[in-house]
């Protein structure tokens, strides 16, 4: 690893606990003989401005804040010429976490700074969007909206018990779309689905699924869940358990792997990238754009590859 570090953080994400430990961060890094340069986000897509215009400056990005805060490092570093591109490091600091609980990093700030010192760079699939990169996960239909629809200062205040409450709040609004998954290899599904999630991650809205698959997060492939409305909302912890015990088919829910897709809905929907509202839509091009970015994670137990 390089010498130069670009370290932003999100001051607003979780609880603000992040700022409590920016001492002991930067000292850990300097100790470990690093050159740190700090930078506050001051406002939404700050993250994502800051890696494009100075990040091939540094030979390491480190980012502290949510899945979103992640998604923006990652798709500024996506503006990047790929062979100017840097590894970066992740200090979780959100009400979730998804990535890093996928990636088994630690919760607590100063033992995910001894992961990036000590770690190793890990080649990482992104997923595209219309265009549009994410990380690990891009979804519509039930719970999806929970995210980016909780408060922000409910989300400091009650952690991850907002989501659950927000959700209830959105259980009146379940309905199902008409839609049309067409896979690269052919595979067709069509169903009336309450829920889509396109992911390359073993947890989604806080909900750890488990390892239902083997997965790689440098395989080239995600994995495209479909969920239909003839599906009773009792019916979901069977869903997940069957799931969890690996079976592709459960309840009419159903799990199928793919290197892109064309998604059709009757009308269009809502779709959350990585917890972020990702725009509305009734087609989607979905495509793996396999390795783009390099993390840098212990990643003990899941698949992937040293860069």
């Amino acid at each position: 690893m390089g010498n130069k570090i670009l370290f932003i953080f999100n001051p607003n994400s979780g609880k603000g606990k992040i700022k409590n430990s920016l001492f002991e961060i930067i000292d850990k890094f300097t100790d470990a003989g690093y050159e740190v340069t700090v930078y506050p986000t001051k406002h939404a897509n700050d993250c994502e401005r800051k890696i494009q215009s100075c990040a091939s400056q540094y030979d390491i990005a480190v980012i502290s804040g949510g899945d979103g805060t992640l998604n923006e490092a990652v798709n500024g570093m996506l503006r990047i010429d790929k062979d100017s591109r840097i590894p970066i490091g992740y200090i979780p600091s959100g009400t979730m976490n998804d990535f890093a609980s996928t990636n088994n990093i630690p919760p607590t700030p100063l033992d995910a700074v001894d992961e990036i010192i000590n770690g190793r760079f890990l080649n990482y699939d992104i997923g595209s969007f219309n265009n549009k990169p994410f990380i690990y996960v891009a979804a519509f239909g039930a719970f999806t909206d929970v995210s980016y629809a909780t408060p922000q200062i409910n989300k400091n205040i009650l952690g991850s018990a907002a989501y659950f409450l927000e959700g209830l709040k959105s259980l009146p609004r379940i309905k199902g779309v008409n839609t049309r998954i067409v896979t690269d290899s052919g595979e067709v599904i069509q169903t009336n689905a309450a829920l889509v999630l396109i992911m390359n991650s073993t947890s989604v809205g806080g909900f750890t699924f488990g390892k239902f698959y083997d997965i790689d997060t440098s395989d080239g492939i995600f994995e495209i869940a479909v969920v239909p409305k003839s599906v009773n909302i009792l019916d979901l912890p069977v869903i997940i358990a069957g799931i969890r015990n690996g079976e592709t088919e459960v309840h009419g829910a159903s799990i199928i792997s793919a290197k892109s897709a064309h998604i059709t809905t009757d009308e269009p929907v809502k779709w959350t990238l990585d917890g972020e509202f990702g725009g509305e839509y009734d087609s989607v091009d979905f495509v793996v754009n396999h390795n783009a970015v390099q993390f840098i994670c212990e990643n003990k137990d899941i698949g992937g590859n040293n860069g």
